[in-house]
């Protein structure tokens, strides 16, 4: 289908060289980073206004702080409505949320494109902005994690492994992570890309869509079920008759929402958090 061979096109540049290990390190890792200036993140948190930009925000919920942390990371599709909705659930149930964007301070406009800025940048920018989160006075350093959304699911599945954190140079790790309608592979069409890695060391929840095509999750099983039974912290869901975007409707690509996945995500994400 025409809109997988495109979505998520911002990694089928990775398959370019024939060694799997060459492909998700030296070039995954390397020009696909430096091609852009790091993100500007504002030096406090804020209550999230009906008006405020939204945009590398960080926001904070009405009692008193510190606050556990939450850094979630978009779509292909950059910062759409939904996410904002998503945000204001992660502030009601108490965490100071920084809503990453690595698209619009760049001027990318190739959504879901094989084209400007690519998924290692947005893992970049993601431990970039839990570095930043961590030397904020609103945030319990202790406690930040991150929630993906689609190519965000591609950062939270790939957070939890310390390989990863090493080619990206992070100083620090998420306490854990979440991600939505994503999956543990993906396909770039010369080649599985790996989302979930065999040494990751930090809990993981996924949350996937049985019908989805533009993620499908069939290469999870039995990966998943051999990573829990070696001791992996890994833990997921599948909704049984959702699609992927289940939080959103777009008739163009398919997407239908759906209002009971999407409390049950946003439940037995926060649910999650609250466990690790």
């Amino acid at each position: 289908m025409q809109k997988v061979a495109f979505i998520f096109g911002l990694i089928v540049l990775f398959h370019l060289t024939s060694s799997p290990a060459f492909a998700q390190s030296s070039f995954m890792y390397g020009g696909s980073i430096g091609a852009y200036p790091d993100l500007k993140f504002p030096a406090e948190a804020k209550e999230m206004g009906l008006f405020a930009s939204k945009s590398n925000g960080a926001f904070k919920p009405e009692s008193e702080g510190p606050f556990p942390a939450v850094v979630l990371a978009h779509t292909c599709g950059g910062l759409q409505p939904h996410i904002t909705d998503r945000a204001k659930e992660l502030l009601a149930a108490g965490y100071l949320v920084l809503i990453l964007d690595s698209y619009g301070p760049r001027n990318h406009t190739s959504f879901c494109l094989p084209s400007g800025v690519l998924a290692p940048r947005v893992y970049k920018d993601a431990y970039d902005a839990l570095q930043h989160l961590s030397q904020m006075k609103e945030v319990d350093a202790s406690r930040i994690y991150l929630v993906g959304l689609s190519l965000g699911s591609f950062v939270a599945a790939s957070v939890s492994s310390p390989e990863v954190a090493y080619w990206i140079g992070a100083k620090m790790r998420f306490r854990a992570s979440v991600g939505w309608y994503g999956s543990c592979t993906f396909d770039t069409g010369r080649g599985k890309w790996e989302l979930i890695h065999s040494d990751l060391d930090k809990p993981v929840l996924m949350l996937m869509a049985k019908n989805d095509d533009e993620t499908p999750i069939k290469d999870c099983f039995p990966l998943l079920d051999n990573l829990k039974a070696a001791g992996k912290p890994v833990s997921w869901h599948v909704y049984e008759d959702v699609t992927h975007g289940w939080d959103k409707s777009d008739a163009r690509r398919g997407y239908s929402y759906n209002e009971e996945a999407t409390k049950d995500a946003m439940r037995r994400t926060v649910e999650f958090l609250k466990q690790n």
